[in-house]
């Protein structure tokens, strides 16, 4: 574990020690449910990276610092968008995702109070409060982050093989061509390459390399400033903001 990770009030998600983390494999039923605890361990490291900096970020940095909180909560609906469209109607024949929706409600309005925040500092319509922030981030990110954790036994690898393998490869590559689709290859991409530990896994996200390469060199130059608050560089170094 690097030191980005430790001293933050939210746990990462426990990995299995299994091969498929350093490599892609054809298994869907292992590589999703890997999959799901990578992706919800960046937005464990971004909540934690918002918490640690908010009282920390200099005045010159407020409006970088918003964008790069916005940038966060976009990439989580994004996710929660994906898994509603597409992953949950699919699971629902086998599997019971009532739960998961409703945790997904939990949490919304808190985020939604956030975001209105987030959206004045970055406008400079409101002023930015540290401890304001906290407290708002606080208030969506403990059931947030419960869900996190909570979410990844319910897609276990036992409980994906349940279902059709044919219609789970349908759905993950529906899945795939809306995440193509969506706006923000200049944000959401060096987002997730900023918070990922690639010495967990080495090959993931499961990207054509050409797409990875433009995600680390350059992608993150288009905003450039936000990525100060990341736990990582764009080459996967731990770092800490300096105030």
């Amino acid at each position: 574990m690097s030191f980005s990770d430790v001293e933050n009030p939210y746990p990462l998600i426990s990995l299995p020690t299994v091969p498929f983390l350093a490599v892609v494999t054809d298994d869907l039923a292992a590589y999703l449910s890997c999959d799901m605890a990578l992706v919800h361990n960046v937005f464990i490291r971004a909540i934690n990276s918002i918490w640690r900096n908010a009282p920390l970020v200099k005045p010159a940095d407020e409006v970088a610092f918003a964008g790069y909180s916005l940038t966060c909560l976009s990439a989580i609906h994004a996710h929660h968008h994906g898994e509603e469209t597409f992953l949950f109607p699919f699971f629902q024949t086998k599997l019971d995702m009532s739960h998961n929706l409703e945790q997904h409600e939990s949490f919304h309005a808190g985020m939604d109070t956030f975001q209105q925040y987030m959206n004045h500092v970055f406008q400079k319509k409101d002023k930015y409060d540290g401890e304001k922030t906290r407290a708002l981030l606080k208030a969506f990110a403990d059931p947030l982050v419960q869900h996190f954790h909570e979410e990844i036994p319910t897609i276990s690898e036992e409980r994906l093989r349940l279902l059709d393998k044919d219609g789970l490869q349908k759905v993950s590559d529906q899945l795939e061509e809306h995440i193509k689709s969506l706006p923000g290859k200049l944000t959401v991409f060096p987002f997730m390459m900023t918070h990922h530990n690639f010495e967990e896994a080495p090959n993931w996200p499961a990207i054509p390399a050409p797409i990875k390469w433009f995600a680390r060199n350059i992608a993150p130059f288009r905003h450039y400033s936000y990525w100060r608050f990341s736990p990582y560089t764009r080459a996967g170094v731990p770092q800490k903001y300096s105030a």
